[in-house]
């Protein structure tokens, strides 16, 4: 390891070394498969007996029914199958209530050989480190090793998830393991990671048909390698066997694979293929974000019909028991024929891409290019709607969102990606579309609606819901009133959002073309309204899916009477309402649109009113009748895209305790603090006070949820909205982290995502309000001044905690921007402190109050701190990427910096895990402890750590180690934290089930000492195995980067 530390050292060695390489490598080759062997074999025997004992075959539904997890105590996702029906601790007080039922199973017997195992692998890894070969060397393979690489994680991703993952969360689990992969590689090989993508990208003339047949090569035996190796690791599970799921014929699988393997090769022609946009000049940072996503659109949508695969090498490796030769061949087939048609319309919507200079940048699209488009868009819109519908999809909105999402990345650039006659009619009135323009859209959105129907209708008909009415109506117990102004509301605020963010000018501290975030943020409204008012109303927010909701009820009417013609045209007109209610109000609150010498002093107050109006309205609508376990994410993106679409003129502060620190720290003067908490405030009572009118007589007070007490309530609004403030700091204050001249573009998604992190964490303690507008508007039974005040009183004081942890580490923030200099030591140590330290306390904590979003919140809390403090430490917030950074050379932590780092995290680790158990001794609560599932071995439990933790530590190398590539302008990555945390989501709920799903040594020391007696015979091995992880992620890295080391090995 110390020849890899030092730049002069690596790679040169000795020609003795290098006469042994092959050798080693064959012995390193030997060794490795024994080793699989002998894990099969010890874990065999440390399994539930009762595992071993089925013999029937689980059907591959991947991303939507999967198999059930083994009860655990104090892991990243839900207890039990059971537990699915138990709602998520969020806003919602009464939802908040702890289940007590926890797994009292120990990890079975552990024995010397549990322990030496991983320290062999570790001293196999180190050998093989270091006869790593030249760079040059690996520079030719690089490419299929890339691709290799990356779609094994992805396919050892989706088998977890048959096998052993959370059914709610694999689509969000698998997507998020395609997207962090396609970054992670994407550089280097195109990041293709699916014969079908590599097959169409060769019908575009994109790649050569030489390579394509290297990827293929390269793809499949990954497939197949992940899918056995999964299959070996995580013994005595049920078969898996790849097939159409029953009642479904084979012919509506093929179809379904078809059309989403179709979408996924479509999205990822025009979102990193496209000259347009993605220039070799001007490259864009959102492609694998929108590639990713896809899976979750498709998985929620069709995983009950086909399995969601979208890709031959995941359906050729889980038809591992016929070699890809049953169902694998089929599905590949129709699969490339979805990527076939791709290509075709790839061609045709993207005539500009046989131009070259001056023509390609005045090239504008025809009128006709543009309504395919709009038709192409709102089609595939509809579609996932209507088949989530039709499959009793428990994600509906994020499926929906996800589709919109990915469509308007791919098209944004070619028809403004309206997709909804609402928007369409916000754009007309805003002057950013002309009125034939429009009258054209609204046609062929219409007419992509009534296809859509008419495609979702024989799956209706052969569905187990096919007696069942869809019809376009108010929810149960509402009428009319209540669901069109629900309608009204939530279709104003994605009006608004497109307006906001995809139709203003570049700011001048934007350095590159490329928006990043406008895609996520319209997207993300559909999530936060389907969530919030999908139970008043149905959450459509679009005429043109009302419709196609409308259509399918009277072409497949089931055994009820469908939806009068009444309500689609009440439905409709009332979202074109909202459309041009938006346009009006954005004339307010972006007046320099129109008259750039304007001054924007009351605009700003006009954004904060109405950004805390619709922050309160969700979270008001979520904690009364919105969805227990999607609620705080609902609110997390309604924050989000509010503080985007209003950041340009205000700053986006939309919380009272947000401004107050940005007082403290002397980023905003005290008048405009105090004029925008008066705003705030006022946005907020507006915002009960309609909710509260709609849904009346329903409503929830503020409290904290037993059996805590009002003292852990008032700690975990402290530490929380102490997180929230200190990430607005340090991601849209700070001169370094975001500089006049090339700003990021990242703040508004690291703010949005606190709100995951600490709702699921502690809305089942306080209510996870965090913000003083929240807390009064919940308050509202006793105007504010009940439990109200000391919520309010708590946030502020965790603002005040947060700007003093600012100015500790970030001590140069008030000299000019280009007198700032290098972090301390004692600045970067204290980063790492505080990362580690809020990442464990959030797991401990989603474990503490039986949270079903565990891994998904820990993601978000990873995210959150990385953005925060990436430029302060390198936010390594883990003794495993520390290792890996540490033994990736290239001067990037020296080993001395390493062991600082590797002390301050496992110094946090320990004190989240204490103030875990002040929150623990609050009553009859679930244990924290490490140790493996029910039913599992230390070593099989170690051996899915080891796999995840070496996904992350890569992924960590690869984004946030790398050289800039020269089609990114910004040196602010919007992506890098993004897919970092993203590895913990895929990892979290892939294997949280088997061995808890820590990823990371100062975790699970933290949980070990929350009950030392029944964890220490599970820390040792698996922190070798998280650390044996980091060993090989730099062995991966040498491979599939080499070029990073030329000019070390040059010098």
């Amino acid at each position: 390891a110390s020849c890899c530390n030092s730049p002069s050292r690596i790679c040169v060695y000795p020609s003795a070394v290098h006469a042994m390489v092959p050798q080693a490598r064959s012995l390193v080759l030997a060794l490795s498969w024994l080793l699989v062997g002998c894990v099969a074999l010890t874990d065999i025997g440390e399994c539930d007996e009762s595992a071993l004992q089925s013999d029937e075959r689980s059907h591959v539904s991947l991303l939507q029914v999967g198999s059930q997890p083994h009860p655990a105590r104090g892991r990243l996702i839900p207890s039990s199958a059971s537990d699915m029906s138990k709602p998520i601790s969020e806003f919602d007080s009464q939802a908040a209530l702890v289940s007590t039922v926890v797994s009292t199973a120990d990890a079975g017997p552990v024995t010397v050989w549990t322990t030496l195992l991983p320290v062999g692998i570790a001293a196999l890894l180190v050998c093989l480190l270091c006869s790593m070969p030249r760079s040059e060397s690996l520079a030719k393979s690089a490419p299929f090793a890339a691709e290799f690489a990356g779609t094994f994680v992805l396919v050892f991703t989706v088998s977890c998830c048959v096998l052993v993952g959370a059914a709610a969360w694999n689509a969000l689990a698998v997507a998020c393991s395609l997207m962090v992969m396609i970054y992670a590689v994407g550089p280097i090989s195109g990041g293709n990671l699916n014969p079908a993508v590599s097959f169409a990208l060769g019908l575009s003339g994109t790649l050569d048909w030489k390579t394509v047949l290297g990827y293929w090569f390269a793809q499949i035996s990954a497939g197949f390698a992940a899918a056995s190796f999964a299959s070996a690791v995580i013994s005595g599970r049920e078969p898996v066997s790849l097939s159409p799921v029953l009642p479904f014929r084979p012919i509506h699988a093929m179809a379904v694979e078809t059309l989403f393997t179709g979408m996924l090769c479509f999205v990822v022609l025009n979102c990193a293929v496209s000259k347009r946009n993605n220039s070799p000049t001007d490259g864009n940072q959102f492609y694998a974000l929108a590639i990713g996503f896809v899976i979750v659109a498709g998985g929620y949508a069709v995983g009950g019909i086909s399995g969601a695969c979208f890709n031959p090498a995941v359906a050729m490796g889980l038809d591992i028991r016929h070699i890809g030769f049953g169902w694998g061949i089929i599905y590949t087939i129709f699969q490339l024929v979805g990527a076939t048609f791709a290509a075709l319309l790839y061609a045709v919507l993207r005539p500009e891409e046989a131009l070259e200079g001056s023509d390609l940048l005045d090239y504008t699209p025809k009128m006709s290019v543009k309504c395919l488009a709009e038709f192409l868009g709102t089609f595939a819109l509809s579609l996932t709607v209507l088949l989530n519908v039709v499959m009793g999809s428990v994600a509906t909105p994020l499926s929906a969102a996800a589709a919109l999402m990915c469509m308007v990345y791919a098209l944004g650039d070619v028809s403004g990606a309206h997709f909804n006659p609402a928007v369409t009619a916000a754009c007309v009135a805003r002057g950013a579309t002309s009125m034939r323009d429009g009258l054209a859209y609204v046609a062929v959105q219409v007419a992509a609606g009534i296809a859509a129907a008419m495609v979702a209708w024989p799956l209706h008909v052969a569905a187990p819901s096919g007696d069942k009415t869809f019809s376009l109506r108010p929810g149960d117990g509402f009428g009319f009133g209540a669901a069109g102004a629900a309608e009204l509301l939530f279709t104003f605020v994605l009006a608004y959002v497109v307006l906001a963010t995809a139709t203003t000018q570049k700011p001048q501290s934007q350095v590159s073309k490329q928006n990043s975030y406008f895609g996520l943020c319209i997207g993300s409204c559909v999530t936060a309204g389907g969530f919030a008012v999908g139970a008043v109303s149905g959450g459509e927010l679009n005429p043109a899916v009302s419709l196609a909701v409308y259509v399918m009820s009277r072409v497949s009417p089931g055994l009820e009477p469908a939806a009068s013609v009444g309500y689609i045209l009440g439905f409709a007109t009332l979202q074109l309402a909202g459309g041009l209610i938006a346009a009006a109000v954005f004339r307010l609150t972006h007046p320099r649109e129109f008259a750039p010498t304007v001054s924007t002093g009351v605009a700003a107050l006009y954004c904060e009113f109405v950004g805390t109006f619709v922050l309160v309205l969700t979270a008001g609508f979520c904690s009364t009748v919105g969805s227990s376990m999607w609620g705080a994410t609902a609110i997390a993106m309604a924050l989000m895209v509010m503080v985007y679409a209003t950041a340009p003129v205000s700053g986006g502060n939309l919380n009272p305790a947000v401004s107050f620190a940005l007082g403290l720290s002397g980023d905003l003067p005290w008048t405009k603090v105090m004029e925008y908490c008066v705003a705030q405030i006022v946005g907020g009572a507006c915002a009960v006070g309609v909710y509260t009118a709609i849904l009346e007589p329903r409503h929830k007070d503020l409290t904290p949820v037993p059996p805590f007490s009002w003292e852990h309530a008032v700690l975990a609004e402290i530490l929380y909205t102490c997180m929230l403030c200190f990430v607005v700091l340090n991601c849209a204050a700070s001169k370094q982290n975001s500089p006049a001249d090339d700003r990021n573009q990242f703040f508004g998604l690291a703010i949005g995502f606190v709100v995951i992190a600490g709702g699921y964490a502690a809305g089942g303690i306080s209510g996870a309000c965090l913000n003083p507008a929240v807390s009064l508007g919940i308050d509202i039974s006793h105007l504010g001044l009940h439990w109200g005040m000391p919520w309010v009183a708590a946030e502020l004081l965790g603002a005040s905690l947060a700007a003093l942890l600012y100015r500790a580490v970030r001590p140069g923030e008030r000299e000019a921007a280009e007198a700032l200099r290098e972090p301390s030591m004692l600045c970067r140590c204290l980063s790492e402190f505080l990362g580690v330290f809020v990442l464990t306390l959030t797991v401990g904590l989603n474990a503490i109050t039986s949270s079903m979003a565990g891994a998904w919140s820990a993601a978000a809390a990873l995210m959150c701190m990385i953005y925060a403090l990436g430029d302060v430490s390198g936010g390594h917030f883990n003794p495993a990427v520390t290792l890996a950074v540490v033994a990736s050379g290239r001067s990037k932590c020296s080993p001395a910096v390493g062991a600082g780092y590797v002390a301050s995290q496992v110094a946090a680790g320990a004190l989240a895990a204490a103030t875990c158990a002040i929150f623990g001794a609050a009553g009859q609560l679930p244990q924290l402890r490490l140790s493996p599932g029910a039913g599992e071995g230390v070593s099989t439990g170690g051996f899915v750590e080891f796999v995840f933790t070496c996904v992350l530590a890569y992924v960590v190398l690869a984004v946030a180690t790398t050289k800039r590539p020269a089609s990114q302008l910004s040196k602010r990555s919007f992506h890098f934290a993004l897919a970092i945390g993203s590895c913990v989501t895929a990892g979290g709920f892939a294997i949280g089930s088997v061995s808890g799903g820590e990823l990371n040594p100062a975790v699970a020391i933290g949980l070990a000492m929350s009950s030392p007696a029944a964890s220490m015979i599970s820390l040792l091995p698996f922190v070798l195995y998280e650390l044996s992880g980091a060993l090989l992620a730099v062995i991966a890295f040498r491979m599939t980067h080499p070029t990073e080391y030329a000019a070390v090995e040059k010098a």
